[in-house]
């Protein structure tokens, strides 16, 4: 194999998707990149875990078609200090060594054969799977809102991915760890007959996350089977593992309305939270939420430390009310929204309370279970 490319087409190409590589598999081969000549002007760089695989397409001269495996870490190394526009690799006949020559500097590595590489993604598959077609912004923005409420405990496998549920033409994600829960849906540009239920690995979602924000595609199209999904765009294909288990049946946990309805400016609610939690016991998180008609006055206090508390102005009409939160449960689920006010729900001090963006088009909410005042 030979090929011709642009310095900076190949460096885009190898962040992409080195961060797919494993540096510490069993199998060398999993910490190496493969590149194929695939016609007289493409190439494509595919890396895999085993349980995330890409593959990446862009635009080289192909002096000679072939393959062959190279270090992820040694080639996203030399290119970041190559200065010439245009860099040579030739892979050896006679064994799996590559040569990289760009302007005077020259280097010999030892690759992997590149049979050796496994195929993952099979573009053409004839496999029966369910297509969702959705904008890639609103999508990362959808992942962006729940991906914070998931478990990190493994003893709990399916909670440590997203649940997503598609009816129609509406894509709802949901995500919890037993304390909080988030939920949004988003407008999906295909129809789905049935309604189909999948769970995808927060690292995944974090995976598409950083793809997207690289890529230029307007839409993003998932392809779900029994126990893999696809993500593709134009020149980019990346594929992982579903979680197999059964979610939660989390609509059951979501109130239809709470009694009481707070209105509360976003941002001074978050600033406020940040002052007084500088005094948080660091064990709880405990932040209390002292509501009376027309002002919520926040509370922390420690032992070791002493006081704060905070007062800001609110729309509550209701009898006074004290409940208590985990104040970075209430801070994650602030952070996400982009309204100006927030709406808070609450039908009892230790029943879940609902935040969620004032006149919020994608039904999105965050559920925290409040703690026991002391």
């Amino acid at each position: 194999m030979e090929i011709i490319l642009n310095r900076e087409d190949f460096s885009n190409g190898i962040k992409i998707v080195e961060k797919i590589t494993s540096q510490k598999a069993i199998q060398p081969i999993l910490s190496n990149i493969l590149i194929e000549g695939i016609s007289n002007d493409r190439i494509k760089i595919s890396a895999t875990d085993l349980n995330l695989a890409i593959n990446y397409k862009t635009k080289a001269q192909v002096i000679k078609e072939g393959s062959t495996t190279i270090s992820a870490r040694k080639i996203s190394e030399i290119v970041s200090k190559l200065s010439s526009v245009d860099i040579t690799i030739k892979a050896q006949e006679d064994s799996d060594n590559i040569k990289i020559k760009s302007g005077k500097t020259e280097f010999d590595l030892i690759g992997l054969n590149a049979r050796e590489f496994p195929k993952i993604i099979d573009e053409n598959t004839q496999e029966d799977f369910k297509t969702i077609i959705i904008n890639k912004n609103e999508f990362s923005k959808a992942i962006k809102q729940v991906i914070f409420a998931v478990s990190t405990q493994e003893t709990q496998a399916v909670l440590t991915g997203v649940c997503f549920t598609a009816q129609g033409n509406m894509l709802e994600l949901a995500a919890t760890d037993g304390n909080r829960l988030t939920r949004v849906q988003k407008e999906i540009q295909t129809t789905i007959d049935e309604t189909i239920n999948f769970i995808i690995p927060a690292k995944t979602l974090s995976e598409i996350q950083r793809i997207s924000s690289i890529v230029e595609d307007e839409n993003i199209i998932l392809k779900i089977q029994k126990n893999k999904i696809i993500f593709e765009f134009e020149n980019l294909t990346f594929q992982s593992r579903l979680i197999d288990g059964i979610y939660p049946k989390y609509q059951q946990l979501i109130p239809n309305e709470g009694e009481k309805k707070i209105i509360i400016d976003r941002c001074e609610l978050i600033n406020a939270i940040e002052r007084v939690s500088i005094m948080v016991n660091d064990r709880t998180n405990v932040v209390k939420f002292n509501f009376t008609q027309g002002q919520l006055e926040i509370m922390a206090d420690t032992s070791e430390a002493g006081k704060s508390k905070d007062y800001i102005d609110i729309e509550y009409n209701f009898d006074d009310m004290l409940t208590a939160f985990n104040y970075k449960y209430v801070l994650d689920g602030l952070k996400t929204m982009d309204s100006k006010n927030v709406e808070i729900e609450i039908s009892d001090v230790l029943a879940a309370s609902i935040f969620k963006p004032q006149d919020s088009k994608d039904n999105y909410i965050c559920l925290i279970m409040p703690v026991k005042v002391q």
